[in-house]
């Protein structure tokens, strides 16, 4: 697409940047462009018209490079093609031809189970319809992207839109695969930009000014800049052969006026240059000075400049090459992405086309969005030209519904885990006892001598913090339970002590029995359960009588 080999001829023009270099300025797309390469990756899918997800990946190519430059602060304004443009038939048909026999060569490939070799021919046969961008379009009004769908090209939009400024609804560049944007006029382009951000970059008033620079473009204007680009072969009119930009560039470069570069090489190349070629030469001229766009603000089409009254005499009023006229209603509808420029059919909206804008519409990334104030994005969309469905990106209230749908799963969760790790309250108010503050737990004994009453209160603690004594028979309050408590601290410390002196006793008694033990291992003669018999019964008469003794000493 574009000018053949104008790129690689303005090399030293070309610097290499970053996007964040336009950070907080409103940058426009040639969305053909994006949507081209991104069907690369599903190419084979779309040419064989397979249904599911993997089809659709060229969406995906396109959300994610919408989601950089809204991560570098970049207010994208992505412009469609339209309809062909009448003196652009001729390539139309040749790039149609060329793809359907592509296609045809694929199937060849594809049935003799050469995939690889069919995927690439798939490549160059894959085309973008109206239908397609549709379905991008759909995520873009969600998303409140701001969009425009040119009546005929989206070069002739785009340059436009440069030409206005920001401060009027403008861009203040352009991201394109198309070299026809430099012949157009815009003055900021942005070439081959890859997924990271990074591009070249063509500045028009760095081209003209240039001094030193080789090819130089110095004694230029861009009248002249344009006629080089057409001589060197554009989609308006093909070059005349050996025509290339050196060529051109030399021609106008020497002459430096476009109707005596025409009749030099009409000399030059005699028959090989076509009868009718000054004709075509200067309706192509005049399509990129004077293409019509749509003007959001009187919401009708106009010429991207005002036409000179020798045009309109050369013409006789005949001036569909630069695009035909539609009616207000038609162009509004066109440019709001409702009706298809090629047939002038309103768009389906079956339930899949709808289930496509499910399925792809989460992938923009909000925290990649700038969520601003309802002022600044009320005067945004006040200076933009898109009015309808151009307005800035607000994605506050996305974000908030987000989070409470975050939050409403995250307490789902952690209900269903407090269930399983702990139990129901109806069996914590009966099992486990409750204890205030206050009043400390009580402590267990393990004197085998204390007999546990089975009316021993226990208190527990209610819904409506009342503090209860608990027994097998009642339920009563327990108010004196702070009374019992002090009068029971004194028998509490004579039982501790009682059970320190028991243990004491216990383990004596214990030593002493492992060294009667160690001696009866000793006696010879004896069998092993009389050994046996004697040691426990010792045993038993001993723990009794220091028991005996400990009581007695009490």
């Amino acid at each position: 697409m574009g000018i053949k080999d104008l790129l690689r001829f303005m090399k030293p023009y070309i610097e290499s940047i970053h996007i964040k270099k336009f950070a907080g300025k409103r940058v426009g797309i040639d969305a053909y462009s994006w949507l081209h390469k991104g069907a690369y990756s599903c190419s084979m899918e779309i040419c064989l018209d397979s249904k599911g997800n993997k089809q659709l990946r060229y969406l995906d190519y396109f959300v994610h490079r919408i989601n950089l430059l809204r991560f570098y602060k970049i207010t994208p304004v992505v412009v469609f093609d339209g309809a062909s443009i009448p003196c652009k038939a001729g390539t139309e048909d040749e790039r149609n031809r060329r793809r359907e026999t592509n296609r045809e060569l694929a199937m060849e490939k594809l049935k003799l189970g050469n995939v690889n070799g069919a995927a690439e021919l798939f490549q160059r046969a894959v085309s973008i319809t109206p239908v397609m961008a549709k379905q991008l379009i759909k995520i873009l009004k969600s998303e409140k992207v701001e969009f425009v769908v040119a009546p005929y090209e989206a070069d002739a939009q785009l340059a436009y839109l440069s030409s206005l400024g920001e401060e009027n609804g403008g861009i203040s560049a352009v991201i394109t695969e198309d070299s026809d944007l430099l012949a157009y006029g815009c003055q900021a382009t942005i070439f081959k930009m890859d997924r990271f951000g990074n591009g070249d970059l063509i500045l028009l008033d760095n081209v003209f000014e240039a001094v030193s620079c080789k090819p130089s473009f110095r004694y230029f204007d861009m009248k002249l800049f344009t006629g080089m680009c057409i001589l060197a072969g554009c989609d308006f009119l093909p070059s005349v052969p050996g025509i290339g930009p050196v060529k051109a560039h030399s021609l106008v470069s020497k002459y430096r006026n476009l109707d005596r570069v025409l009749s030099v090489l009409k000399l030059e190349k005699g028959t090989q240059m076509p009868e009718d070629y000054p004709k075509y030469f200067k309706e192509a001229f005049a399509v990129f000075q004077h293409a019509r766009i749509y003007d959001a603000r009187t919401k009708k089409l106009k010429h991207m400049k005002p036409l000179s009254q020798d045009l309109k005499d050369s013409s006789a009023g005949e001036l569909d090459y630069l695009g035909p006229d539609l009616p207000p209603s038609i162009a509004v509808a066109i440019a709001e992405g409702n009706l298809n420029p090629m047939n002038m059919e309103a768009f389906d909206c079956s339930p899949s086309s709808k289930l496509h804008q499910e399925i792809h519409a989460p992938l923009f990334i909000s925290n990649f969005c700038e969520v601003r104030k309802p002022e600044a994005a009320r005067a945004s969309r006040e200076k933009s030209c898109f009015l309808s469905n151009s307005s800035e990106i607000t994605v506050a209230e996305k974000v908030i519904k987000q989070d409470q749908i975050t939050e409403k799963k995250y307490i789902k969760e952690a209900v269903a885990l407090q269930k399983l790790v702990s139990p129901t309250e109806p069996q914590l108010k009966t099992q486990t006892p409750m204890a205030s503050d206050d009043i400390p737990p009580r402590k267990i004994s393990n004197n085998p001598f204390m007999i546990k009453s089975c009316t021993e209160e226990v208190p527990i603690m209610l819904e409506d913090d009342e503090l209860f004594c608990s027994t097998p028979e009642s339920k009563v309050p327990c108010n004196n339970f702070s009374k019992k408590r002090k009068g029971n601290e004194a028998d509490l410390h004579q039982m501790e002590s009682i059970d320190e002196q028991i243990s004491e006793v216990i383990n004596v008694e214990n030593v002493d029995i492992s060294q009667e033990s160690v001696n009866s291992k000793s006696r010879k003669g004896r069998g092993k359960n009389e050994k046996s018999k004697r040691s426990s019964l010792k045993t038993n008469d001993t723990k009794q009588n220091s028991i005996l003794n400990f009581f007695s000493r009490v």
